[in-house]
């Protein structure tokens, strides 16, 4: 054949038909699928639940809880790994409705199923999961849900480090919700020993290595940066527990008993009433000897840890804020501009409306804040270079909000959870802030081996020896404001909260301005007590901070309404002044000097205005009553014989006249209206009752017998006519 006409067929060869042949069957291709196999049965999925919902409509269903689609709980977990998330989505509501029937059904069960869907690939998924946690877990005892957690919190620990950053997210939002109701199997034993969760949210808010800010974190939206911060500091904040959270401006004040595994902590203060009746000081009366002390500022316990711990948790919070650092800074003065312009409004807002730049700075202080609080009233006197690290950071970011300060504007008198604005809780971070820089007090020194009593010279004396320390440590600050390395806060910071404090104590010229609330009132205190135990100014040209704040903080208290509940906490808080000043051997220095005859002057009208403040506050507040009678208590049993004139705050020459004022209290007799009971009569607590008669008792010493007359009318004839006369 020739080869023109051979290649000729080779390239036909692929469109030329095969001829057939007689009894040869046709050649199968060679990509023919053999479809000889043969199925038995066709399975239909959900024909059970079909079943089941038919028997259901006709009475005639399973015992078994199901849903309106005939669906058991194990149909709804397995349909959990469908392929489709809308099935995965119906599947949660599923659950959630029988759940609603039975609460407590398969407890184990159902969290594991749940579990595996915290890093599911679809938000509509991860959304219902967290709203079905959010409703389900407060539903069951802590107790219920203690063994089925560890799983569900290794879930979300791993959901943290996810490679999607909405996963991420989301795991920081259930573990925001996990912290609410069960703290303790999220925190652990941190900051004593690591914990994977707080390393998840670490990487959660990018956070790659021990210092910096990871890259990451920048393609964050302000939503997002605002959830993971919420998720720290909860964590933190839960960790700390609530021994961190309490008055801690009192550290210091007050002395330390050893009782049981722990430390009680609480107030210097002077003899018990047993102590004082075995002393002879109230012979022939009968005096309610075992009357709770409540009105001593008590700080909570601290667990009984060696110095060797301390030290470490000092550490692992050092290194955890100096981490942060950079981002709390970066974020807070991204968003400062937006939030705090007075002009601007915020086009920022969540999913809630609440404005986002607002809220990520007043987390980020926040956070700050809560870290330096907890790692300087942990540290040392002679700090290390990382907590002086810490303090140059804390430091800086003071500097930072200064420009701001005080934080108002008519975009933060938004009202938050707490009871307070948001400029407010800034302000109050603010000035928090500059207190934990400023010099600690300066413990007073006592001789060792003393027989004699220590005298008011002697006292008064050290105390001059230790504000002369802490003055020196100012000094080595400077007043600048550059970027301080001492050991203590810039004096520009502490005249600007103490003007802040003043204006807000001072009264208001606009009769439209809010007025100051309980929660607010409360919450400055920490900070008076701070700049009241200030060492006073040497120069007449400086302002001496503690006679400023001291009288803004009295004349306040005695303009204030005797039946509010502000007079009721400023009064707590003034009796807790006295009584560290009346100390005989107090353990750091506050003395307020015989030169500051204003501020004593004032002190001395607040106690001459008792008598009436305990008549207008009758039955209306009976534990304010109380506080005030334990006061009173308290100061007719140390007698006139305490209080040195020059030295004490309490003048002994107006003990007279206040014992003549206590009369009314228990009886009045009116020119008109005739004999009138008094507020104790009024009474509805025993035990205060009781506290009354016993500050009558103690004060008849140093009446004309107006005071005892009172008494005797109103209790003539009654149930305590027996107790007044023994």
């Amino acid at each position: 054949m020739p080869k023109a006409t051979k290649k000729k067929k080779e390239k036909q060869a692929d469109f030329t038909k095969a001829k057939l042949k007689l009894g040869k069957g046709k050649k199968q291709a060679s990509n023919a699928t053999d479809t000889s196999f043969k199925a038995r049965s066709i399975a239909l999925p959900g024909q059970q639940s079909v079943s089941r919902a038919i028997l259901n409509d006709e009475g005639q269903g399973p015992t078994e809880p199901t849903t309106a689609n005939g669906l058991t709980l194990e149909d709804l977990c397995i349909r959990f790994r469908h392929p489709n998330a809308g099935v995965r989505k119906d599947s949660i509501g599923g659950v959630k409705d029988i759940l609603g029937i039975a609460i407590g059904r398969e407890t184990g069960k159902v969290l594991r199923a749940l579990g595996g869907l915290i890093s599911d690939d679809d938000a509509t998924v991860r959304k219902a999961l967290l709203g079905l946690l959010a409703w389900y877990l407060p539903q069951l005892p802590v107790t219920t849900l203690s063994p089925h957690l560890p799983l569900l919190i290794l879930q979300t620990s791993s959901s943290l480090s996810h490679i999607f950053p909405e996963i991420r997210l989301d795991a920081c939002k259930l573990v925001h919700l996990l912290l609410n109701h069960v703290p303790s199997h999220v925190v652990g034993d941190w900051p004593r020993e690591s914990s994977n969760i707080l390393e998840g949210l670490r990487l959660a808010v990018g956070l790659g290595g021990e210092k910096g800010v990871n890259s990451q974190i920048g393609r964050l939206t302000g939503g997002a940066k605002l959830v993971t911060l919420r998720a720290m500091m909860e964590f933190v904040r839960k960790g700390l527990g609530k021994e961190e959270l309490e008055e801690e401006w009192l550290e210091g004040w007050i002395e330390k008993k050893n009782k049981g595994k722990g430390i009680e902590r609480r107030m210097k203060g002077e003899p018990t009433l047993e102590d004082l009746a075995e002393e002879g000081w109230v012979l022939g009366s009968s005096l309610d000897l075992h009357k709770e002390n409540e009105d001593v500022w008590e700080v909570g316990r601290l667990n009984g840890q060696g110095k060797e711990s301390e030290d470490g948790i000092v550490s692992v919070l050092s290194q955890l804020y100096i981490s942060l650092h950079p981002l709390l800074l970066s974020t807070f003065l991204e968003n400062a501009p937006t939030a705090f312009s007075p002009s601007s409004t915020s086009t920022s807002l969540s999913s809630a409306g609440e404005d986002i730049p607002l809220a990520l700075c007043t987390t980020t202080a926040a956070l700050t804040e809560l870290l330096a609080r907890a790692i300087f009233t942990r540290s040392p006197t002679n700090p290390s270079s990382e907590i002086r690290e810490v303090r140059g950071c804390v430091s800086d970011f003071l500097k930072r909000m200064a420009a701001w300060f005080p934080f108002s504007s008519h975009r933060l008198s938004v009202p938050t959870p707490s009871g307070l604005t948001a400029g407010f809780e800034l302000s109050l971070v603010y000035s928090n802030l500059a207190v934990l820089l400023a010099p600690r007090p300066v413990e007073l020194i006592w001789p060792k081996e003393n027989k004699k009593e220590i005298s008011w010279k002697e006292r008064v004396k050290a105390i001059e020896v230790a504000w002369e320390s802490m003055r020196q440590r100012e000094r080595s600050k400077g007043k600048g404001k550059g970027k301080g390395k001492g050991d203590g806060a810039d004096e520009w910071a502490m005249e600007e909260v103490a003007s802040w404090v003043v204006d807000i104590l001072a009264p208001k010229k606009d009769i439209l301005s809010p007025n100051l609330t309980p929660a607010a009132y409360t919450a400055i205190l920490p900070i008076i007590f701070a700049l009241v135990t200030r060492p006073p100014s040497l120069s007449q040209d400086e302002e001496d901070i503690p006679v400023v704040v001291g009288e803004a903080f009295l004349s306040h208290l005695l303009r204030t309404s005797s039946t509010s509940s502000i007079r009721s906490v400023g009064d707590g808080f003034l009796i807790s002044l006295i009584k560290l000043h009346e100390q005989r051997y107090p353990s750091y220095p506050f003395f307020i000097l015989p030169s500051n005859m204003e501020l004593r002057q004032k002190i001395g009208e607040w106690l001459d205005s008792l008598p009436k403040v305990l008549w207008e506050l009758g039955n209306r507040d009976e534990e304010a009553t109380s506080k005030l009678l334990d006061f009173l208590l308290y100061l007719g049993l140390r007698g006139k014989g305490s209080l040195e004139r020059g030295y004490s705050i309490i003048n002994s020459e107006t003990f007279p006249s206040l014992a003549s004022k206590l009369a009314p209290f228990f009886h009045l007799q009116h020119p008109s209206k005739g004999s009138i009971p008094g507020p104790w009569s009024k009474l509805t607590d025993d035990k205060v009752r009781r506290l009354g008669l016993d500050v009558a008792k103690v004060w008849v010493e140093w009446d004309d017998a107006r005071l005892k007359d009172a008494v005797r009318q109103a209790v003539r004839g009654g149930e305590w006519a027996e107790y007044w006369s023994r």
